[in-house]
């Protein structure tokens, strides 16, 4: 799933990185992925990254404070009969972030 959540009112979020990471958490744990592996970085003078290794795959976070904008990409192994988990995940995020709905891109993948 490829989210691009843009006009984010919450502001405050988009340098918050411990706030974010528990997003994250909550998350990981709602939908039972498996976190092998944190990494973060923080730009100057704003904004951050946030990379999730998961046993199913990853989470990347990447945040552009002047641009009221956050790219979320969640990948992940799992197969679900329709993108409802995805679409949960979505919502809660815009939630969060009090930001404007719009449909994310989600790709299935073919092997």
């Amino acid at each position: 799933m490829l989210c691009d959540i843009k006009h984010i009112r919450n502001t405050g979020t988009l340098n918050d990185i411990d706030g974010v990471k528990e997003m994250l958490d909550t998350i990981c744990r709602e939908h039972k992925y498996t976190v092998l592996h944190k990494v973060e970085h923080v730009f100057s003078p704003q904004g951050f990254t946030i990379l999730y290794l998961l046993s199913e795959s990853h989470i990347s976070v990447h945040t552009f404070p002047e641009r009221n904008y956050i790219a979320f990409d969640l990948y992940t192994c799992r197969s679900y009969e329709n993108n409802d988990e995805y679409l949960s995940i979505y919502k809660y995020l815009v939630k969060m972030f009090d930001a404007e709905f719009e449909t994310p891109r989600i790709m299935d993948r073919y092997f």
